[in-house]
């Protein structure tokens, strides 16, 4: 193998190298706009749940029944009774979401 040879096998590794470093790259400003996108999403769920819950108390306080309401919320009866109570952490696992 004569050096043009070398060289040229240097330059094709060097190219292979940099375009793995640029899908790395891309990947790196995908994932932080995703982690963006989920902080974001994170912020409009715990307004929601606030909201939720005071519909929920709202419901609550006009007679609806409390296995009404978790059914219609898609929770178990029992979560809503803590949530009314104030015991239940408002987290998926008090849900029952997966």
């Amino acid at each position: 193998m004569n050096k043009d040879q070398h060289v040229a096998l240097l330059r094709a590794s060097r190219k292979r190298v940099e375009a793995v470093e640029d899908a790395l790259e891309s990947i790196r400003e995908v994932e932080a706009s995703l982690q963006e996108m989920k902080e974001i999403l994170i912020d409009q769920r715990r307004i929601e749940r606030g909201d939720r819950l005071a519909e929920m108390r709202r419901a609550d306080e006009a007679g609806v029944s409390k296995a009404l309401i978790g059914r219609e919320l898609g929770i178990s009866r029992t979560a809503v009774y803590n949530w009314l109570q104030g015991s239940a952490e408002q987290s998926d696992e008090a849900e029952g979401e997966a």
